[in-house]
């Protein structure tokens, strides 16, 4: 499934945690208030927080391939509260020292008009050096899989990344990025990227490969 930027093969101290955003389902039932898409024509609905676990999953398989050290901030599919995550990622940081520890949260888009599109990855406001790098990484590996799907940059600052004081960037001790994976209501990205094995594969792969990136720097 995956292609293999090069084999991982020198030893490493680096760990890379993957926070699938939200919550998942438990007894049939999504655990996050929101945070769904339409119900689409044919029935089908696309919830976030089940997507996010299932890319997470796609991206892990891909680092025990290269052989690269991760672990989840969450293994549940209740919906962790962003203070506890963070707490999580944090007493690891401490643990693994923080320029060892590369954080990747993994969300999708929703806006209240379908015709919102695109791809984009965020980090904390201000110079966050290895962060901002993982972030444009992340863009350049996204655009190579999506050549032909919008990536919605902010370049007013000189990078790619859009800047956010989402919590769990602005608080998390180590570099880290949060990717918006298209828009789950959008159609289109909803129903031709987030909810089919090609287009999640092909998420997975730029992210991997994103990842890999930074962590040869």
């Amino acid at each position: 499934m995956f292609s293999i930027l090069k084999f991982w093969k020198k030893k490493s101290n680096k760990l890379v945690l993957i926070d699938a955003g939200h919550g998942g389902m438990i007894d049939g039932v999504y655990q996050t208030k929101g945070k769904r898409s339409p119900v689409w024509e044919d029935g089908r609905q696309y919830f976030e927080g089940v997507g996010n676990r299932i890319l997470r999953a796609k991206v892990a398989a891909g680092l025990e391939k290269l052989g690269i050290e991760y672990k989840y901030v969450t293994y549940t599919e209740k919906d962790i509260s962003l203070r506890n995550r963070v707490a999580a990622i944090n007493k690891i940081c401490n643990l693994r020292g923080f320029k060892n520890v590369l954080l990747l949260s993994i969300h999708s888009d929703a806006f209240s008009k379908e015709s919102a599109h695109g791809w984009s990855v965020y980090t904390s406001v201000g110079d966050t050096g290895t962060s901002d790098i993982f972030a444009t990484n992340l863009y350049l590996e996204m655009i190579k899989q999506f050549p032909n799907m919008k990536s919605r940059i902010d370049m007013s600052d000189g990078d790619v990344d859009k800047e956010a004081q989402f919590y769990i960037l602005r608080k998390s001790y180590c570099p880290a990025a949060l990717v918006e994976n298209f828009f789950m209501t959008n159609r289109k990205e909803c129903q031709e990227i987030l909810m089919t094995e090609d287009g999640q594969d092909k998420i997975a792969q730029g992210l991997i490969n994103g990842i890999v990136k930074t962590l040869k720097i």
